[in-house]
């Protein structure tokens, strides 16, 4: 009865649809394979591994950015702000993966993690587009932090 009346309040949740679920996690995959390798994988693959996964985090980070602009320009007024905003993560994902000219690996892991978190924060908090939206970016920010967290722990050791 309690477990009744306390459902009664909760909102339906709306679905992930199907295809929309299995393309979220296929986008994992580089993530987790690209820091598998760079962190456990032979020496001889490790820079490749490393040079892959912050090519994949500028590519992922250039897709969240255009996911922002497309939704807002689907407002009957899109808002300048918004827009000039949806550009820095693909800026931001392009200046780390340009940073390893300067700077350590660590220091462009720490980078894409930071960025990807801020990215999942405008997400969830201001967020357009379908209800399920929030809990997917939840769970796709996830994979690729952690992804990101292991390489980081490696990198730091080198």
């Amino acid at each position: 009865m309690a477990f009744q009346a306390a459902t009664d309040h909760m909102p339906d949740r709306v679905p992930v649809p199907l295809a929309v679920w299995v393309c979220g996690l296929a986008t994992l995959a580089p993530f987790v394979v690209c820091s598998a390798l760079f962190c456990y994988g032979p020496i001889d693959m490790r820079q490749v591994a490393l040079i892959s996964l912050l090519a994949y985090s500028t590519a992922m980070l250039s897709y969240l950015g255009g996911v922002r602009c497309g939704l807002e320009i689907e407002r009957p007024r899109p808002r300048w702000l918004t827009l000039g905003l949806s550009l820095l993560s693909p800026l931001a994902g392009f200046g780390l993966l340009l940073g390893g000219l300067k700077f350590e690996p660590a220091w462009q892991l720490s980078g894409f993690l930071l960025v990807f978190i801020l990215q999942w924060l405008w997400d969830v908090t201001n967020h357009d587009g379908p209800a399920w939206r929030p809990r997917l970016r939840t769970l796709l920010t996830s994979g690729a932090a952690i992804s990101l967290a292991f390489a980081l722990e490696q990198a730091l050791h080198l």
